[in-house]
């Protein structure tokens, strides 16, 4: 059964990735080594939903769009990302993936299909 910090461990290794562990109980995957000073590049966060026994990946929705993967996700938010309000046109919406503890089905795969593609468009 996986744990956070073992999902977090399996999904980084199948994005091809980097994370760093919060304060929270919430992950940041990044696209830089967290060794390398300066250089965060944050593109997504996940989080333990213990009471529905899953994971919860979230990213900006204007990424999932230019990585054309927002279809994909399972659930859009307005204002899930905190972003100025004085610039913030869209930009704060978030997509969210759910993928079920121990998966290596759909879920699983459309999540790292989705945090790939986004990835790409960051490189």
């Amino acid at each position: 059964m996986d744990t956070l910090e073992k999902f977090v461990e399996r999904l980084i290794g199948s994005v091809g990735c980097y994370y760093h562990k919060c304060k929270t109980k919430t992950y940041s995957i990044k696209k830089n080594d967290t060794n390398k000073k300066g250089r965060m590049g944050v593109f997504a966060w996940v989080k333990e939903l213990k009471r529905d026994d899953k994971f919860e990946i979230s990213t900006y929705k204007t990424m999932g769009d230019e990585a054309k993967v927002s279809h994909w996700s399972d659930k859009i938010v307005t204002g899930m990302h905190y972003v100025s309000k004085n610039k913030d046109k869209g930009e704060g919406t978030g997509i969210v993936f759910y993928v079920k503890r121990g998966s290596k089905g759909y879920d699983y795969e459309k999540a790292v299909r989705s945090l790939s593609a986004i990835l790409l468009q960051l490189m």
